[in-house]
């Protein structure tokens, strides 16, 4: 049985387990990673994402490079969409994530949701690849 310590990630407030050196820095990128999300914090893509990034997406897998993401990322947030993270948990160079999202429709500024599992892969402390998967039109994961 693993054991895991808890650290409390103030960004993103929530719960996070980890045991290494490897999988704290690795939290603590994505961490950082979420300071692009919740305060536009572009300029720490080329510290936090390798130069190409692998996204196997629901559908299907492609490999982007930092500047092209940087423009998907501008685009998402100007979306209006709000992640909140529910629990992260690490596991050497893996981190997964369980999230939900709020976005405005930009058109008719209906407020939609969806909800997550992604899970993320670091290369010296900068994220290489992920893997994800989302359904629509729930809320919050519901933590029973």
């Amino acid at each position: 049985m693993k054991y895991f310590a808890i650290l409390l990630l103030l960004s993103f407030a929530s719960p996070s387990f980890a045991n290494t050196e490897e999988e704290l820095r690795n939290i603590e990128t994505l961490n950082r990673w979420g300071e692009i999300w919740l305060n536009g914090r572009y300029e720490l893509i080329e510290e936090l994402v390798n130069p190409v990034y692998i996204r196997h997406e629901p559908d299907g897998s492609v490999r982007v490079k930092r500047e092209d993401y940087l423009k998907r990322l501008k685009a998402m947030r100007d979306a209006k969409r709000k992640f909140t993270t529910q629990a992260l948990s690490a596991d050497g160079d893996l981190v997964w994530v369980r999230w939900s999202m709020t976005r405005e429709h930009p058109s008719t500024k209906e407020i939609t949701h969806s909800r997550g599992l992604q899970v993320y892969r670091f290369e010296d402390g900068k994220l290489a690849e992920t893997w994800w998967t989302h359904t629509e039109g729930h809320g919050a994961w519901l933590d029973i």
